[in-house]
């Protein structure tokens, strides 16, 4: 499916290097974190 924007605001995050983390464990707690992050921005 092709990238459709949407009518509202669009946000770019890039996440990559030392945000992602050096271990899987270390990634997905780092993954998880940050998300939660981008869904209170989403929300407000």
């Amino acid at each position: 499916m092709p990238y459709q924007k949407g009518p509202g605001k669009t946000v770019v995050i890039a996440l990559g290097g030392n945000a992602l983390g050096n271990t899987p464990a270390e990634q997905l707690e780092l993954v998880q974190n940050t998300a939660k992050h981008i869904v209170d921005m989403i929300e407000e």
